[in-house]
């Protein structure tokens, strides 16, 4: 199994360990757009929580480009949003 540490992470969670090195996620704690639950899960106001990012491609520098995954959105008119209590 070829396990090169050089090889970027195909999957990253954002957690108050890692959150300075995303600074688009970074601003928006810093404008209370998201805060991180009880549990340490970083979610938006309305209660869904950040998706994961995931790898998107390799810039033609090396730099990974990651976009948030959607499995776990919900929409902030919806029903469960209004009914989310914060763990």
């Amino acid at each position: 199994m070829d396990t090169r540490s050089d090889e970027p992470a195909k999957r990253i969670r954002v957690t108050s360990h890692n959150i300075d090195q995303w600074p688009k996620f970074k601003e928006l704690l810093d404008k209370d757009k998201v805060k991180f639950d009880s549990l340490g899960r970083l979610r938006y106001l309305h209660g869904a929580p950040v998706g994961d990012l995931v790898l998107n491609r390799i810039s033609k520098d090396g730099t990974p480009i990651y976009k948030e995954s959607a499995a776990e959105w919900f929409d902030p008119d919806s029903p469960k949003a209004s009914r989310f209590v914060w763990p």
